[in-house]
């Protein structure tokens, strides 16, 4: 049973993240934009992969190897196998630069694995800029020259619906109501993810137009 704290568009991160980077080959050199190695928000722990990491962020009080602004990176180009963008764009005014230079730093063939959210709530880390469609994530990277983008919807309806009432309990209950939340929206969380992974729910066009976020992943020629 998943616990109050942790919500659906975490659960789905952390299988998107598992999926893509468990695949890398042990010598590749991954960038991870706005990662940091301590107070880690969900279950995925890139530092548990066979892979050479360096963390980059604005700050390094989360233990970050370099202190850079995302879109003026201090690397040189094609230097990179995969770069990562874990629930970093929507706190940049433009994400079109960050993008651009994960791009300029990723080596012919590397890849770039971003996360993002959609109906989700607004968290400021300082602040919170934007959420964008599956449709302007595809122009974006093919614009900026990126082959053959992957764009994976997190969830549909049952799991946005579901996200929403966890989160505000999560924020806003205290016990006993507090566990009497968590023994029934535990199920809840799982019930939502398989409903929504089913291939009639993916049919259904009305609740395929919800979703928490997205899975981005997209190859530099």
């Amino acid at each position: 049973m998943e616990k109050l704290g942790y919500s659906v568009r975490r659960s789905y991160i952390d299988r998107f993240m598992v999926a893509q980077i468990g695949a890398l080959p042990v010598s590749a050199h991954v960038l991870d934009l706005g990662g940091h190695k301590a107070r880690k928000r969900g279950r995925f722990d890139i530092a548990r992969y066979p892979v050479k990491v360096t963390y980059a962020n604005l700050v390094l009080d989360k233990g970050a190897d370099l202190q850079a602004d995302a879109a003026q990176l201090p690397l040189a180009a094609n230097s990179f196998d995969v770069v990562i963008c874990a629930e970093l764009l929507e706190h940049v005014p433009d994400p079109r630069p960050v993008v651009a230079e994960a791009f300029r730093v990723l080596k012919p063939g590397g890849s770039l694995v971003v996360t993002v959210p959609f109906l989700y709530r607004m968290h400021g880390d300082p602040y919170d800029f934007g959420r964008y469609t599956n449709h302007f994530w595809q122009v974006v990277l093919t614009q900026i020259g990126f082959q053959a983008p992957i764009i994976e919807p997190h969830g549909a309806l049952a799991s946005v619906l579901v996200d929403f009432v966890k989160q505000y309990c999560d924020a806003q209950l205290r016990q006993p109501f507090y566990l009497i939340a968590q023994l029934c929206l535990g199920p809840l969380h799982e019930l939502a993810v398989w409903l929504d992974s089913r291939p009639t729910d993916q049919r259904d066009h009305f609740a395929q137009n919800f979703t928490t976020g997205f899975g981005l992943m997209a190859t530099k020629p």
